[in-house]
């Protein structure tokens, strides 16, 4: 059974491709477009994904999308359904008309059958939040889990409460529209002078600088509601929920904080407490939603999915602020792992069958041929050396202070690279770190990089703390530790780490293990292989051009190695 899972006209867009319960293929459709956060039609992303297997569409079984519009068509609104002005539209306005003889709205999941001339394409439109669920739960190795997701919003609600067993879960609560901790952050990102639902972890980043006790954090504290398992929002300081919005916040909230930064504008102590304000807040509300689920549900694992499980900060204190002792996070928590969430919700809850293994690894984008490199170097007049050991090479020239481009295997799922397409340099200077954030990404000095740390030395720098696969979770960096990696240490003393294993990536580990060899440090500073702006590199044309337009030293693509 092979379906199909589309995200489309959502943050991220993306396809995947599930075959009997195993992840084949998937891929955002922004490494395709080469425009950030492309919420297209994943058309290039679906090509890939057929690409995978033997006769393209005809070979798929079903299709899955990852929002489900019948729940806009529960109110019959003669505005739009009254009369049909072109043929199509009847496949919403006879629904929303017929809306009005009903006891109750439309709500799950709503199945589209299309008759074609071979076999008929039916085509699974999944509750947003639902598939977030899935995506959360079905990736996870727990049998039986507590799954909670949080985002900016789905179709009519903001969160999800739920209990997972083997191949489904069963709903336990919802939180409504408009209120919402994920535009919460997302309105006090704009407030900051960034862009909302696109820098939220720029601000996840200044608030380790700000004062977490300040003025500003107990009067945004004011403006949310804790109760009955739910929480409220004073919407009166908000305007993301208006058509049209001014802006995220209103003057009410202007009165009561300040002015609202300019993008060009210096930020200041101010800024600072507000982001740090904002951090606080979502993490006492998650904190609260977390403790009442498990009340609830009564269960010790939990399983989370949604944009809001995002934030690193938060995810790496579940374990010791919350009453849960096992956490999972898939690599794509946000919208573009809906597209796995949703098939996966087909295959396992709307035809019961059994669900696949946990998720191991993020590599399931594109992949290129040493033949396929290779050309794209002699289309561009370029001469790269072979090496016999790239892992070895990169090691070498890490250890002599260079930045490196590594570009091997599959492309990660995910918006953080795991070692395939990633940006890599020694984790044991902290002019390092200014050096990669000023001549290769061109980003703000202020945001911090990852160490890719293996998984034999984790303890070395972590303590005994759980593998971190996907970069899901920050940790303070042990005291003893933070000078052998000052590089990829924030200024309070984290880091975002990625365990490494033999098993998952061998080549990347033998990278680190060779650089450990040179310099006694089993870590090296990975951070996605992008300029600011840019989604990650997706082929070897991205990786070169990429290159020559930073301050990359060498760029290493399968056992090609060029140099500038």
């Amino acid at each position: 059974m092979r379906i199909l899972g589309i995200a489309s006209d959502l943050h991220i867009s993306s396809a995947a491709l599930i075959e009997d319960g195993h992840v084949v293929a998937a891929a955002a459709e922004e490494r395709f477009t080469r425009r950030k956060h492309a919420r297209d039609f994943p058309a290039r992303a679906i090509e890939y994904c057929l690409s995978t297997v033997p006769d393209g569409l005809r070979g798929v079984d079903r299709i899955a999308v990852s929002t489900n519009p019948t729940i806009d068509l529960s109110v019959p609104d003669g505005r739009y359904a009254g009369r049909a002005r072109w043929h199509p539209e009847r496949l919403y306005s006879i629904p929303n008309n017929l809306a009005a003889l009903l006891d109750a709205p439309f709500r799950g999941c709503a199945t589209q059958i299309l008759q074609t001339t071979g076999e008929p394409l039916q085509i699974d439109y999944v509750y947003h939040h639902d598939a977030h669920a899935a995506n959360a739960f079905f990736l996870s190795p727990f049998e039986s889990a507590a799954v909670l997701t949080v985002d900016g919003r789905g179709e009519d609600c903001t969160a999800l409460s739920a209990v997972g067993t083997r191949n489904t879960f069963t709903t336990m609560g919802t939180i409504p529209y408009p209120h919402s901790v994920g535009l919460l952050y997302g309105a006090v990102t704009q407030y900051l002078g960034f862009r909302i639902d696109r820098d939220e972890w720029k601000v996840m980043g200044l608030a380790a600088y700000g004062d977490a006790d300040s003025t500003a954090y107990k009067q945004l504290r004011e403006l949310v509601e804790f109760k009955n398992g739910t929480i409220r929002l004073d919407l009166n300081c908000f305007g993301y929920y208006l058509s049209p919005a001014r802006g995220a916040v209103s003057e009410a909230f202007i009165h009561r904080f300040g002015p609202p930064r300019r993008p060009d504008e210096p930020i200041t102590a101010r800024h600072h407490d507000i982001a740090a304000a904002v951090q606080h807040v979502l993490e006492d509300a998650l904190r609260y939603l977390l403790a009442d689920l498990h009340q609830q549900s009564g269960l010790r694992r939990v399983a989370l999915g949604g944009g809001t499980f995002m934030n690193s900060v938060f995810n790496g204190k579940i374990m010791s602020e919350t009453p849960f002792d096992e956490v999972f996070i898939s690599s794509c928590p946000d919208d573009s792992g809906t597209s796995i969430g949703a098939a996966l919700y087909a295959h396992c809850v709307l035809l019961e069958a059994e669900r696949g293994p946990a998720m191991a690894h993020n590599y399931y984008g594109p992949s290129f041929e040493q033949a396929a490199i290779d050309e794209a170097l002699s289309l561009a007049k370029l001469r790269a050396p072979a090496v016999d050991d790239p892992a070895d090479a990169a090691a070498h020239a890490l250890a002599e202070g260079k930045i490196i481009g590594w570009f091997q295997g599959n492309m990660e799922l995910g918006q953080r690279a795991l070692g395939n397409r990633s940006i890599l340099a020694d984790p044991r200077s902290l002019r390092m770190r200014d050096q990669v954030n000023n001549a290769v990404k061109f980003r703000e000095p202020w945001r911090p990089f990852a160490p890719a740390v293996l998984d034999e030395d984790f303890t070395t720098y972590f303590g005994a703390e759980p593998a971190v696969h996907f970069m899901e979770r920050t940790l303070p960096v042990l005291d003893e530790a933070q000078n052998l990696i000052p590089a990829a240490v924030h200024i309070d003393g984290t880091a975002r780490p990625q365990t490494v294993t033999m098993k998952t990536n061998p080549l990347f580990h033998r990278l680190i293990t060779r650089f450990r060899d040179r310099t006694g440090v089993g870590a090296v500073l990975n951070t996605s292989f992008n300029l600011a702006e840019e989604p990650i590199v997706c082929s070897p044309q991205d990786a070169i051009r990429t290159f020559y337009s930073s301050g990359l030293d060498l760029l290493i693509l399968g056992n090609r190695v060029l140099a500038k």
